[in-house]
């Protein structure tokens, strides 16, 4: 079993009395596109500017991407697993990315992701006090050795302390994030977009230099 589905049945089993819903982001056309305008729900921005997260198509060749599928751009250093993956503002203002649910009441978030330098994931209550956060390491394919693929990451609460939204970040803002799965009500594809719902695989792309 792909690790990142085995991470989304995990959570589908702890957090079985809401629906969960996968974000991979392919489904959005073009590249360089406005996450916002695809998905209703939620909301992809920067924390400290408030621009809109956006996505990048590896097929455009702009992007330093090795693919799961055998495929590399550029010099490859950041791992997807499909086409598209999700990073900061087109300006590249700001070094987080902060993903808010309308409804204030997942459990759980899982992503994955690629990073120059130690990538955090931080999940926030309502009031704007930290639940819990996790991190991962620097995973570059060959300047960190990294020959496995993109990283996963999961937060998680209760329903009783549900979290409102997550913040993701590094030192640097060379970090890039795909497929996130929540079991947050009210996520849903914007009218006229798709998006896959249940359980899928991650996905994980590059920031623009």
């Amino acid at each position: 079993m792909n690790k990142f589905v085995a991470i989304a049945a995990v959570a589908a089993v702890s957090c079985a009395a809401q629906a969960i819903i996968v974000m991979d982001f392919e489904t959005i056309p073009g590249d360089v596109q406005p996450v916002n305008n695809y998905y209703a729900g939620v909301t992809f921005g920067s924390s400290s500017t408030g621009s809109p997260l956006v996505t990048r198509r590896a097929s455009t060749g702009n992007y330093n991407l090795s693919s799961t599928n055998g495929t590399s751009y550029g010099s490859g250093e950041y791992w997807i697993n499909n086409d598209v993956g999700v990073t900061s503002a087109l300006d590249g203002s700001g070094n987080d990315g902060r993903i808010s649910f309308n409804n204030q009441d997942a459990t759980f978030v899982s992503l994955s992701y690629c990073c120059s330098s130690t990538f955090f994931f931080e999940a926030y209550r309502a009031n704007g006090s930290m639940i819990t956060s996790t991190s991962g390491a620097a995973n570059l394919r060959y300047i960190n050795g990294n020959a496995m693929g993109p990283g996963s990451l999961t937060v998680s609460s209760t329903s009783a302390d549900p979290i409102a939204y997550v913040i993701v970040h590094d030192t640097g803002n060379f970090w890039v994030i795909d497929s996130v799965i929540t079991d947050a009500t009210g996520v849903t594809p914007a009218p006229g977009a798709a998006a896959v719902l249940g359980m899928g695989a991650l996905l994980v792309g590059r920031r623009r230099r």
